[in-house]
């Protein structure tokens, strides 16, 4: 009986630590470099054209991001060269964390 309960909380113990952890702690920070062709601060998005992301396998090619914050889309303008971060979700979208006009 002792073992079993040993083993509980052993299991239980390694779930909390495995769980504790930030969602953002195991998630790959992707950079790139583009061109901002449009802003949604509604949707909290914007659109770039980016050159290619090795990190990530991309090609260069133009789509939208969701910003981590929309303050954020603050700091730049359509017609900007930025310089930007961004993860990928597990539910695969593409979310902007760091964004800077060169």
């Amino acid at each position: 009986m002792k073992l079993k309960s040993i083993i509980v909380v052993s299991m239980t113990a390694l779930l909390l630590n495995i769980t504790a952890l930030p969602a953002s702690a195991a998630k790959q920070t992707h950079h790139g470099i583009g061109l901002v062709t449009a802003i949604d601060n509604k949707g909290k998005k914007i659109e770039l054209k980016h050159g290619p992301i090795k990190s990530i396998g991309w090609m260069a090619m133009k789509m939208f991001f969701v910003v981590d914050d929309a303050e954020l889309l603050d700091e730049v303008e359509v017609g900007d060269n930025v310089d930007f971060d961004f993860i990928e979700t597990r539910d695969k979208r593409y979310v902007i964390t760091d964004i800077e006009a060169q």
